[in-house]
């Protein structure tokens, strides 16, 4: 009851269940599912009971609310509708299985039907729903829809959003919440006067679905975490619902479970002992019996192992209460290997609220090296004493060791982005030198254990990523080939000879005396000299051995020419690869790297500086990879796995199975602080949405721990991430599904490549379109408008039928259509479906088409168009051909980027349109112009108008904001969302995923960020609801009209008089 009570549960099923809706008679609740080929919709007895399956089309639904009379449904659903979006509303049957119906060609969302059923309140654009504080074009507005008329009415529309409409019980008017007060509230609206009036008061959170009685007397809301009863006429303030829950819960509070793959390895020197990361614990074994043992058991996240170049300690980085330190294991019994100790000593190295990544040793073990929060370097000794900022730095550099511990070699972005590689000393006592100076990237620095060769990878020639290495000593780099042969040689004639020399001396001592008769006292007397002989033969052999042992582990003297350094830079060519991940092999001899060459992906290696011709090792790669001197292998985690590769090629793979015991609250309140102290520390702005970070941790917490499941701790998550009213953001959860939601293979609802008369009462379907290139467009399959579809794999078919019941099944199957033709002529047509998703892009080549149509017609010819889907490489280079196949011989171009999500190729097209003109060409017999080879992109340098709307984003956003900064043309539309912050993401232990905005973008010349402050239009121009599906585009039009304009005076500018040097005076 909505005064609250005991939770009674309707449904079990391991699958999603959710948007709950009771029946108007209270009998049942209609609710959606994926338990079976999509979102569907389901309905259950109030009781309880088996739930009844009513939709069936695998492309899903959304559960809107129950029709009035109760024999039907609303829903929501994107099916094959041109537009910005594909979501429509629908009514499907309570009673019996048939077509959905369609109520009008418009997308939205949030529909709800008035009391007597003749409207539609609904909502158009909008951003998530937990989302605080977003103002700008995205906010949500509240629309009408007249069902005898068919208009549309727009009711509200503001810079804040207004959502979640409720009709009142007498349609006289409807409830909202609304964010004009600042948080979300629930409001009121009178149709008849417009007014409005907030009925509750708060001051922070939201007020989110709310859901109102058919009486329309009591409505109830979600505020945070908890339940609201509202009495609209009643009450002055909610009443919060006490709900409470004795049933077993959802999921146990301890998981038992089996890990199989780490995220982490170390090997020891030897490579007989591995640590490695597994289900966010630390673990050891050994590579015979691979029995792990639990080194650390924490809800907290275990990093980046490492072991002391002794092997008696393992350093590792542990994420803990919003920060990050440095711990040290060693062994309980020293005695013992690791993997046979059963307990171990954690001792903590650093703490502070910043945290710690990338551990590695110093190559002499005196100095463990680490990073700091955004990137700084730092070093501490392996007790935790005396530690030293080496590097400041905003980014993560990547950086190794000289083998005398002295250097650092790294590489870090600068405040351009641009990355280098630089050198510094170990003990931070000068300045850094940048040895590459390249205005494009470097990344990966190794240093070959011999000291005398830095190796690095680099986009330094279109682009590409190759391997580059630069000789540290002048005279190494000038040394040719000819002189490193005969190097080797004399090593090698040296190293012979003194075989040659050792083992003479050694036959010449071994000479036995003549003693065929000797007395007693003789013979006693040589048997002392032989063992006095014998054991300075056994010194001398210890002592060569002990030689040959310290010349193996003597370690080289680093010696740096820095003057001009970097153009000691060399390329390795390797054409069509990338090549990345370098590491040396123990004594110089090899670099070893991942690529793919010749369509081989694997792991290849060179020799510098003679062989530098790929040579291919494994089909294998793997990530943290070592070259040890024992056993002359590779060490590595290849898919999750430990794993050795011989220098011949041949892997083994160290499998494991580590029993863990998990506390799902301890488990989750972790990863909430991992996600709350990611956004802490690389949120662009460090003054996080002027909210007070630590409050807002203390808010979430408790009921993130609580939280049943990964979907429920991402919610929370989400709320988080609200608070800061950013783009870009979200929280994705790792979602575990159980056998039975996986079958064996999918039902798809397939598509023919045609749509049909929504009016047309059959018998048969009648064909209203043909996408143009989709399955019925073929000439061995062709339909055409105005023909009827009578039957489906034999079925006859009619526009009353759930088509669900013939379209469902495996997509990659034919079939056969039985088509009446305009002239009553029946004939069989074979063909192989599409889905749905497949179809709507058919759709959007399709409004292309009638764009350019439409453009063409207008201007008679004179104007392009051209739309950019996505800032990305294949929608610039299709622009690249579509300049001259559609902008060939035209004045003007019309270049639409409305529903484009972003990327990042704004500075390539602006490459393209703002071109520097500096001089004409003319050649022999021909007009004037300019060779098109000499420049870096096909240019357009005449008149432009850009389209942008609410849904142009990120990139597209930045792309509109510079056309007006470098007033390169006219924008027209709508402004676009105010979404631009650059974003990656990161991943909160094994829980989900994290997107992390990290750096911001400002307008030129007024210096405001362009997050929450959207490219405005010199024209703008609100498409309404219904128009572009129905052929109609007011945006379009108005760009056409200032685009002819622009046109004309573009042709009216003073042009220069062409003078050949012949005719001077």
């Amino acid at each position: 009851p909505s005064e609250g009570g005991v939770a009674r549960q309707l449904t079990q099923h391991p699958s999603d269940d959710g948007q709950p809706a009771f029946s108007p008679d209270g009998s049942e609740i209609a609710f959606i599912s994926d338990r079976d080929a999509g979102d569907q919709v389901y309905v259950v007895p109030i009781e309880g009971g088996t739930p009844k399956q009513l939709t069936f089309h695998t492309a899903g639904y959304s559960l809107e609310e129950w029709y009035p009379s109760g024999d039907a449904l609303l829903v929501s659903a994107s099916r094959d509708h041109l537009g910005s979006r594909s979501q429509r509303f629908f009514k499907i049957s309570r009673l019996e299985r048939k077509a959905e119906d369609l109520l009008f060609d418009a997308y939205g969302q949030d529909g709800v039907i008035s009391p007597d059923g003749k409207r539609l309140l609904f909502t158009r654009e909008g951003m998530s729903w937990w989302r605080k504080g977003y103002y700008g074009s995205r906010a949500s507005q509240i629309w009408m829809y007249d069902f005898e008329t068919g208009e549309y009415t727009k009711h509200l529309h503001r810079e804040t959003s207004s959502r979640s409409p409720l009709w009142k019980a007498e349609g006289s008017g409807f409830y909202y919440v609304g964010a004009q007060s600042g948080a979300f509230n629930l409001w009121e609206y009178d149709l008849e006067t417009g007014e409005e009036r907030q009925l509750t008061e708060f001051e922070d959170d939201s007020v989110v679905l709310p859901c109102i009685s058919r009486d329309g007397s009591t409505i109830v809301f979600r505020h945070l975490f908890d339940f609201y009863r509202f009495r609209p006429g009643k009450d002055k303030a909610p009443t919060r619902i006490d709900i409470k829950n004795t049933g077993d819960t959802v999921t146990p509070p301890l998981e038992r479970r089996v890990v199989e793959k780490a995220t982490d390895v170390a090997f020891s020197q030897d490579g007989l002992e591995i640590s490695f990361i597994a289900g966010g614990d630390l673990w050891v074994m050994d590579t015979e019996l691979r029995e792990p043992r639990q080194v650390t058991d924490t809800p907290e996240q275990e990093r980046t192992p490492v072991f002391s170049p002794d092997g008696e300690y393992i350093f590792f980085a542990r994420d803990e209460e919003g920060g990050g330190d440095i711990w040290r294991a060693e062994r309980a019994d020293a005695e013992l290997y690791w993997w046979q100790n059963e307990k171990f000593e954690l001792k903590r190295l650093t703490q502070d609220a910043e945290v710690e990544s990338d551990i590695r040793f110093s190559p002499d073990g005196s100095r463990l090296s680490f990073v700091k929060g955004l990137g700084d370097l730092w070093t501490i000794t392996p007790e935790g004493k005396d530690a030293k900022r080496l590097l400041r730095s905003w980014n993560h550099p990547q950086y190794d060791f000289s083998p005398d511990s002295k250097w650092i070699v790294y590489s870090i972005d600068d405040d351009n982005f641009n990355r280098d590689i630089w050198i510094m000393p170990a003990d931070g006592s000068s300045e850094p030198v940048n040895i590459s100076r390249h205005p494009y990237d470097e990344h990966s620095p190794v240093w070959r254990p011999d000291g005398k060769v830095i190796a690095f990878t680099g986009q330094r020639l279109d682009r590409e990523m190759d391997i580059f290495y630069v000789w540290l000593e002048k005279q190494e780099y000038e040394k040719g080939k000819r002189d490193r042969t005969i190097e080797k040689a004399l090593k090698k004639m040296d190293e012979v000879r003194k075989k040659k020399d050792e083992k003479k001396d050694e036959e010449e001592e071994s000479k036995d005396d003549e003693a065929d008769a000797e007395s007693k006292e003789d013979q006693e007397c040589k048997q002392s000299e032989q063992s006095k002989e014998e054991e300075e033969s056994t010194g001398k052999e210890q002592e060569t051995n002990d030689e040959k042992k310290d010349k193996e582990n003597e370690v080289p003297e680093v010696v740096i020419d820095f003057e001009r350094i970097h153009e000691r830079v060399r390329r390795v060519e390797i054409a069509g690869s990338t090549e990345r991940g370098l590491f040396f092999s123990h004594d110089s001899k090899k670099l070893a790297f991942r690529a793919t060459i010749d369509g081989k992906e694997g792991t290849y290696t060179i020799e510098i500086p003679e062989e530098l011709k790929p040579k291919f090792l494994t089909e294998k790669t793997g990530r943290q990879p070592r070259w040890l001197k024992e056993g002359n292998q590779i060490v590595w985690l290849s898919g999750g796995k430990p794993a050795s590769v011989s220098s011949k090629g041949e892997e083994t793979v160290y499998s494991f199975s580590a029993k863990q015991e998990v506390e799902r609250e301890a488990r989750f309140r972790a990863a909430f602080d991992l996600a709350w102290q990611l956004m802490r520390d690389r949120y662009y702005d460090e003054r996080l949405g002027n909210r007070n970070w630590d409050g807002i941790r203390r808010k979430y917490s408790e009921m993130a721990a609580k939280a049943v499941d990964a979907e429920s701790f991402g919610i929370v998550v989400n709320l988080m991430l609200g608070e800061l009213n950013g783009s870009h953001l979200g929280f994705r959860a790792r979602r575990r599904l159980s056998e039975a939601a996986q079958p064996a293979w999918d039902i798809t609802t397939a598509h023919l490549g045609v749509r049909f008369e929504p009016n047309y009462k059959g018998p048969g379907l009648k064909v209203k379109d043909v996408l143009p290139n989709g399955p019925a467009d073929r000439e061995k399959s062709r339909v055409k408008p105005g023909e009827i579809i009578r039957s489906i794999d034999g079925v006859s078919v009619d526009p009353g039928m759930d088509l669900t019941e013939v379209l469902n099944g495996p997509l990659d199957r034919d079939i056969h259509l039985n088509v009446q033709s305009a002239e009553d002529e029946r004939r069989e047509v074979v063909l192989r479906p599409i889905s749905y998703g497949a179809t709507r892009n058919l759709l959007y080549e399709k409004w292309i088409r009638d764009n350019r149509k439409k453009v063409q017609e207008a201007s008679d010819g004179t104007l392009g168009y051209v739309h950019i889907r996505g800032m990305n490489w294949p929608s610039f280079q299709k622009l690249e051909r579509e300049l001259y196949a559609e902008g060939a011989g035209k004045e003007g171009l019309v270049i639409d980027v409305r529903n484009n999500g972003g990327g990042f190729t704004t500075d390539y097209l602006l490459t393209i349109l703002c071109q520097p003109v500096h001089a004409i060409t003319v050649p022999r017999g021909g007009g004037p112009g300019y060779p098109e080879d000499r420049r870096v992109y096909a240019t357009w340098g005449r008149p432009i108008t850009v389209l942008c709307n609410q849904n142009s984003f990120s990139n597209a956003e930045i792309f509109s904001h510079a056309i007006k900064t470098l007033k390169r043309g006219k924008l027209v539309g709508v402004p676009t969302a105010g979404g631009v912050i650059s974003t990656g993401s990161a991943q909160v232990m094994d829980v989900g995923r994290l997107r992390l905005p990290t750096r911001g973008w400002f307008v030129l010349g007024t210096g405001e960020d362009m997050e929450l402050s959207g490219a405005v239009p010199d024209y703008i121009v609100w498409n309404e609801p219904g128009e572009i599906p129905s052929g109609k585009d007011a945006q379009l039009d108005k760009a056409i009209e200032v685009l002819l304009d622009d046109v004309k005076a573009w042709k009216a500018r003073p042009m220069p008089q062409l003078r050949k040097a012949t005719e001077r005076k």
